[in-house]
């Protein structure tokens, strides 16, 4: 088993779409009023939890445009997703529903005969629901 991440019907694995980076934001309300004996807090709830996915493919050697399409086709339709998050043992987490907000998309070195990217890289913007 060589699956990674999966987000929706897109796997991103070690030959193929793989990833390179992964960071995790979230943020919880706490106003505070002052107060004679100091501040006083009032929790609110939390605020949006984002993921921001950084994927790299060699398209002519690894592929990986497969995957790299499921994720375009889930950001087109606003699909939410599950986020599959892989580890030992063929033990996965789901982490959560997603919604794929930003999709970014870098091609360099573009090949003559295909007109695609040698090196394609591509950052993902991930907003759990």
């Amino acid at each position: 088993m060589n699956v990674l991440i999966s987000v929706g019907a897109a796997q991103l694995r070690y030959i193929g779409l793989n990833p390179q980076r992964l960071s995790e934001e979230s943020e919880t309300r706490l106003p505070a009023r002052a107060t004679f004996t100091g501040m006083d807090y009032q929790r609110t709830g939390r605020g949006e939890r984002t993921t921001r996915l950084e994927v790299l493919t060699l398209p002519h050697i690894l592929g990986g445009l497969d995957a790299l399409g499921w994720l375009q086709l889930h950001h087109q339709q606003q699909d939410i997703v599950n986020y599959f998050r892989m580890g030992a043992n063929y033990l996965g987490s789901l982490a959560g529903r997603v919604v794929i907000r930003e999709l970014y998309i870098d091609e360099e070195r573009l090949h003559p005969f295909t007109g695609r990217g040698r090196i394609l890289t591509a950052e993902l913007g991930l907003v759990f629901v």
